[in-house]
């Protein structure tokens, strides 16, 4: 394990890692004031789960982004994991990647149709010392032991010896409520969940909301995750970078 001064050195170094403690909190009827100041992520997780976290999020592509941060990733091989079926979020250099990994019951757009190093999963998938397991509506009722609408998009959870990431690719306004839900009943669960990736939105319009709501639902969402759950935010840019992330993605 490094020492915490040369983790802070490479931490407070690279640009996709920033301090957002002066982040203005979100306005409206989610308004959320945290009740201390968002500290630098090297002060708020220990230095192995915070190295844990970011290898899992460089092992892979998620859809079209990757993080580029300071830490060793898991896999050898280059991997993508996919949430839906929308094109996108496909990025064309899914034709030179060794593996694909899709849900079961998501369908490659068809400029994807010939692609032939997917691998559909129905439940989890282990890669060396990465597991990835899939969320959907199935498996959110059976947590949540109540019937619930499908998600915009299928969630993973990307899991190491000491720390598990969830990534939630896309979303409707209805899923941040479902987000919310889910890291409740799983907070307890170990490895916990150390980070959440999340849509940026900003900039978009629609998706289950009225003109920019989503986006302000997601931004809020993100503070109450930090505060209640003390996880990292990783946010992919939807079309651009999110405030409230403590790790940016950018488009592979």
């Amino acid at each position: 394990m490094p020492k915490m001064n040369e983790l802070n050195k490479r931490i407070r170094s690279n640009p996709f890692v920033r301090n957002f403690s002066n982040v203005e909190t979100p306005q409206g009827k989610r308004e959320v004031k945290p009740s201390v100041p968002i500290k630098p992520v090297d002060q708020r997780l220990p230095p192995k789960v915070l190295e844990s976290v970011m290898s899992i999020l460089v092992s892979v592509q998620w859809d079209k982004w990757r993080f580029m941060l300071p830490a060793k990733p898991l896999l050898k091989l280059d991997v993508a994991v996919v949430s839906h079926g929308h094109a996108d979020h496909w990025h064309p250099n899914f034709w030179s990647k060794d593996v694909i990994v899709t849900p079961l019951q998501v369908s490659p757009p068809h400029q994807y149709e010939c692609l032939r190093n997917i691998i559909r999963i129905d439940d989890s998938l282990s890669l060396g010392r990465l597991k990835l397991r899939k969320i959907g509506r199935r498996e959110l009722a059976v947590l949540l032991k109540a019937d619930v609408e499908t998600p915009h998009a299928f969630w993973w959870l990307a899991e190491s010896p000491d720390a598990r990431v969830l990534f939630v690719g896309d979303m409707n306004l209805g899923d941040v409520r479902r987000v919310e839900r889910f890291m409740a009943v799983t907070r307890d669960q170990d490895p916990s969940i150390r980070c959440v990736v999340l849509p940026s939105f900003g900039g978009i319009d629609g998706h289950g909301g009225a003109g920019r709501e989503v986006c302000a639902n997601v931004k809020s969402l993100a503070f109450d995750l930090s505060e209640a759950y003390n996880v990292l935010l990783g946010a992919l840019p939807h079309p651009i970078s999110a405030d409230w992330a403590d790790f940016n993605a950018i488009q592979a």
